[in-house]
């Protein structure tokens, strides 16, 4: 890892999901607090995508985004 990187985990919208489930995981899985979890909610909802956490550890991330891809959520991560 090189200093100063970071890794972003990224919820993509979906015709499966509905925003309470999005809201209730990204709750549930990144920790997020109700306004968080609903701001990010409705930018999936309304613009496609948002990212939902940026993390130190690749390992960090990954193991959000899998968790969120188990739980039905199209998901992926990257370098920020």
């Amino acid at each position: 890892m090189n200093p100063g990187e970071t890794w972003q985990v990224v919820v993509h919208n979906d015709d499966h999901n509905v925003f309470a489930v999005v809201h209730h995981l990204l709750r549930k899985v990144c920790g997020a607090s109700d306004a968080v979890a609903r701001e990010k909610t409705t930018e999936i909802h309304q613009g496609g995508r948002a990212v939902v956490g940026e993390y130190e550890s690749r390992d960090e991330a990954e193991t959000i985004a899998l968790d969120l891809i188990r739980f039905g959520l199209h998901t992926t991560f990257g370098e920020a």
